[in-house]
């Protein structure tokens, strides 16, 4: 059998100390034993080196050994309910062994089972120093009110009851920087309370570390660590002892320890909302061990801490957020018109500083600026507006340090580092506060920067006396409540907004619909005079050319004035058409007649008795009429659509052939924004229509063919367009040149 020193002892230092593996440190403290076993077989594969002062038998002997054979049964029904367990948290049980009484810890590891040996301690008048601590734990809520207070009264009874020379609560910033919060301490001491220290005093391994276990002791700080040693096995890893309570310390800490004069150290995690929120941390001169009822006394005062973090915070800011509550509801409570002028009385007021305790407002609405207090100029609110508008993912953005964002913002970081910013969602619309700078003086415990002691190697440094630091180009951090009144302003102000908006695009419509309406009027007014004063002279150019065409007076002129007349004619025809199917265009939109439900066949045979039978019998033309279905419409506005289409076929009818028009039902699962529609096909074999003018023919007084050739107005199709708008429907054509053309009315169904 062989098995392997797993002490890792590579070189340690300065440099390296963020990726020191110290959750593998292969070693132990000494005043206790690790054993580790095999989770499936309950052979010991991991002993310490000092296991035979214990036990009695060297770790050559132990290792490669079943547990049963060197304890009894307690042990091993122990192991068996850790094997049950499922989770990897430490279970303890009391055990005596050669008529010492010990402590065993045990959790999983991988595949393996840690138990961790060590001697009991009583300590001086424990028992009563317990009761006495827990009646003061009970009367902390009635004699404190902040965490400060709070802090204070459990760092004294900790000392008490442990009898540390200095007892500390840390507490982290969101860069894991430390701030000593409370202090209880031998006079002869030099206080720390109010000194910070920077987060690479704790690196992030030793957090993830003191997250996984709670409460760790380093009993002796000039200890010489204990080896383990491991069985020889295809996998070589090294046993992972994050949870352990014997685990070595990091040399860096031991020497860290060593240069503030320090013997023994007790630290308790303070975990708040799965994030390590500080520390207690106890300080003796000289080397120290407790009894586990203390250390669960202690363990108590650190749950009890955290317990009360959220509610102590929220008694610190209650003053703070019952006044920007009474600013909020002294906004929100005025009486508004809701007129754009409101705006001015809304923002431009002191009131809107006390929300949030700052020093300056702006807010940028339609490109105005409103402005009340100490604020950028008008130009510089703008370009912060415009940056923060590409800078900001969302509605709102706050810092303490402008300059930390970007150093191009240092025209209005210099005087203002501090910015509570909530997007109006319109480009650069926003509304901003502003913090002037506030220097702050932090004290540090011994200067933060580290030095170089030497060439070869950096240490931990040696001096922890005050050291102060001037943080600048900050204001005061914004508070919760200071923010949750912006909020809520910023939300009532959008609202009001919205509503001034509505109301002037509501009155904007009303006045516009006013305009629009009295044009209307207006314009058939003129449309009726025109059409009607045109009409009359028409009907005497027509008469008396009529007259000169009929009578022999005609024969008598000249040849050329025969032909102006007879063109004199033919133009006064033309237009008096146009001005009828004017008037009939203008009337279409104008008709407000309620819908029928109409049986398409018989408006046709209507249609044909009326209009078109003489026309198709004067052109040999055939109209053929198919079975049509019943829609919705207005009956006299269809017929002048079904009698425009039919007439426009005949008139475009080919010379090569008879005519023939087909009225159809194509009516088909059409989807168009989710409608569907009956389609009307009117198919004829005319002289076609090329497709790249298919939307063209639609537009009034539109022509392709030549007025001479093709008489008309240019305004029959325009009219068919229109009649389907009025129906919520549309019409559309296609067609081949020389061969016919097929339009199509689409009818919406329901």
């Amino acid at each position: 059998m062989s098995f392997r020193n797993i002490l890792n002892d590579s070189l340690v230092n300065l440099d390296n100390c963020d990726d020191e593996p110290i959750h593998i440190p292969g070693s132990i403290q000494p005043h206790g034993f690790l054993l580790a076993v095999d989770f499936n077989t309950s052979i010991i594969t991991v002993c310490s080196a000092n296991c035979e002062q214990f036990i009695g038998i060297t770790y050559e002997q132990a290792l490669g050994k079943e547990l049963s054979q060197l304890f009894d049964a307690s042990i091993l029904d122990f192991l068996e309910e850790i094997k049950a367990e499922q989770t990897d948290q430490v279970k303890t049980i009391n055990y005596k062994l050669n008529e010492t009484d010990f402590i065993i810890s045990a959790h999983k590891s991988d595949n393996e089972i840690v138990l961790e040996f060590e001697p009991l301690f009583t300590q001086f008048d424990e028992k009563n120093s317990l009761y006495n601590s827990s009646k003061k734990l009970l009367s902390y809520i009635e004699n404190t009110n902040t965490l400060l207070d709070l802090t204070d009264v459990v760092a004294l009874a900790i000392k008490e009851i442990t009898k540390y020379d200095r007892v500390l609560v840390y507490r982290f910033d969101k860069d894991y920087n430390g701030e000593v919060i409370a202090e209880s301490k031998e006079p002869h001491l030099d206080p720390y309370l109010g000194l910070h220290y920077p987060h690479t005093d704790i690196p992030a391994q030793a957090r993830e570390l003191y997250l996984r276990n709670q409460l760790r002791i380093i009993g002796d700080v000039d200890y010489v660590p204990v080896p383990l040693f491991k069985l020889e096995t295809k996998q070589n890893s090294r046993l992972d002892l994050s949870l352990s309570v014997l685990r070595s310390v990091s040399p860096i800490h031991i020497e860290y320890l060593k240069n503030m004069k320090v013997g023994s150290t007790l630290t308790i995690s303070l975990i708040h909302k799965n994030k390590l929120w500080g520390m207690i941390t106890c300080h003796h001169s000289k080397p120290k061990y407790l009894s586990e009822e203390i250390k669960s006394a202690v363990k108590l005062h650190g749950h009890f801490i955290t317990s009360q973090i959220d509610g102590r915070l929220l008694n610190e800011e209650f003053e703070i957020a019952r006044s920007t509550s009474d600013a909020l509801n002294n906004l929100i409570g005025k009486k508004l018109d809701l007129d754009r002028k409101d705006i001015q009385q809304l923002v431009a007021n002191d009131t809107v500083l006390n929300l949030c305790n700052s020093v300056g407002f702006t807010a940028i609405i339609a490109d105005q600026v409103y402005s009340v207090g100490n604020t950028p100029s008008e130009e510089n609110t703008k370009r912060l507006a415009l940056f923060l508008s590409e800078f900001v993912k969302g509605d709102h953005f706050e810092t303490d340090s402008l300059l930390s964002i970007s150093k191009d913002l240092s025209f209005i970081s210099f005087n203002f580092p501090g910015i509570n910013y909530y997007s109006l969602n319109n480009e650069t619309d926003c509304i901003i506060w502003y913090r002037e700078e506030s220097i702050k003086n932090i004290f540090w415990g011994g200067d933060p920067t580290i030095s170089n002691d030497s060439v070869e190697r950096l240490t931990p440094r040696k001096s922890f006396a005050k050291y102060a630091d001037s943080i600048k180009n900050h204001s005061r951090p914004w508070l919760k409540a200071e923010l949750s009144a912006t909020n809520s302003f910023h939300s009532f102000l959008q609202i009001q907004l919205r509503t001034i908006l509505l109301l002037e695009e509501k009155e904007n419509q009303r006045r516009l619909h006013t305009i629009l309406r009295d044009t209307n009027a207006e314009l058939e007014n003129i449309n009726w005079i025109s059409t009607h004063d045109l009409q009359e002279p028409l009907r005497k150019i027509r008469m008396m050319a009529s007259v000169l065409v009929g009578g022999n007076e005609l024969k008598t002129l000249p040849e050329d004035v025969q032909n102006k007349i007879l063109k004199m004619q033919s133009s006064a025809e033309r237009m008096q058409n146009l001005i009828t199917d004017i008037l009939k265009y203008t009337k279409t939109g104008a008709q407000n007649s309620n819908f029928e439900c109409i049986d398409l066949n018989i408006l046709f045979a209507e249609l044909n008795k009326e209009e078109l039978v003489d026309s198709f019998d004067s052109n040999e033309a055939t109209l053929i009429v198919e079975e049509l279905p019943k829609i919705k419409g207005v009956p006299f506005l269809l017929k002048q659509l079904l009698s425009n289409l039919i007439n426009n076929s005949i008139k475009f009818k080919s010379p090569l052939r008879d005519l023939e028009v087909r009225i159809s039902d194509k009516t088909e699962t059409l989807n168009s924004y989710g409608r569907r529609y009956h389609i009307i096909e009117v198919a004829d074999n005319g002289i076609g229509l090329d497709n790249e003018y298919k939307e063209k023919i639609f537009k009034i007084f539109s022509r392709l063919n030549d007025k001479e050739e093709y008489g008309g107005s240019g305004i029959g199709l325009a009219l068919c367009k229109k009649i389907m708008t009025k129906h919520d429907g549309f019409v559309t054509a296609e067609g081949i040149l020389g061969e016919g053309v097929k339009i199509h009315l689409y009818f919406p169904i329901n």
